[in-house]
């Protein structure tokens, strides 16, 4: 048996922190969104739960990135209690979508990649608010004016 290289054992990417975590749910959710218009528009139709599996692991990744928010445990505010109904929101109708026809479906996630990126901003001004970083954050993760100009174009 032979070990791996010293560095090997150690290099290991850190996980997305929770504002990450929501700016990357905002793409799955852009990413998910353009894959229904392309159902919707192909010749012939395609079948009609094509898109179950991408709703139904898009509701998992919701409710993965509100546990990481709730788990920073913030003190609560009213925008960021907001955001977090709007997080499990998200995560219900992305799972109820997946249960839907295809324009019905693209109907119920329509506004979720603006919903994430709010969520995410929120979360950030928080977290930038109260000083510093939320417990087990590490350190601050913010949206800088050049990250809000770059996400709200690529929508």
């Amino acid at each position: 048996m032979t070990t791996p290289p010293e560095g090997f054992l150690f290099d290991v990417a850190a996980p997305p922190t929770p504002v990450e975590r929501l700016l990357l749910l905002a793409d799955q959710y852009v990413q998910h969104n353009d894959m229904l218009d392309r159902l919707l528009r192909a010749y012939p139709p395609s079948e009609p739960n094509a898109h179950a599996a991408s709703a139904q692991r898009l509701a998992s990744a919701t409710r993965t990135a509100l546990k990481a928010v709730t788990d920073g445990r913030l003190f609560r505010s009213p925008d960021l209690s907001d955001a977090v109904v709007r997080l499990e929101q998200l995560a219900f109708l992305s799972s109820a979508s997946a249960d839907q026809q295809l324009p019905m479906a693209r109907t119920l996630t329509a506004l979720a990649p603006e919903a994430a990126m709010g969520c995410a901003n929120t979360l950030a001004y928080e977290i930038r608010r109260r000083g510093g970083t939320a417990a087990g954050d590490g350190p601050e993760h913010t949206l800088t004016a050049a990250h809000h100009t770059a996400l709200w174009e690529s929508q």
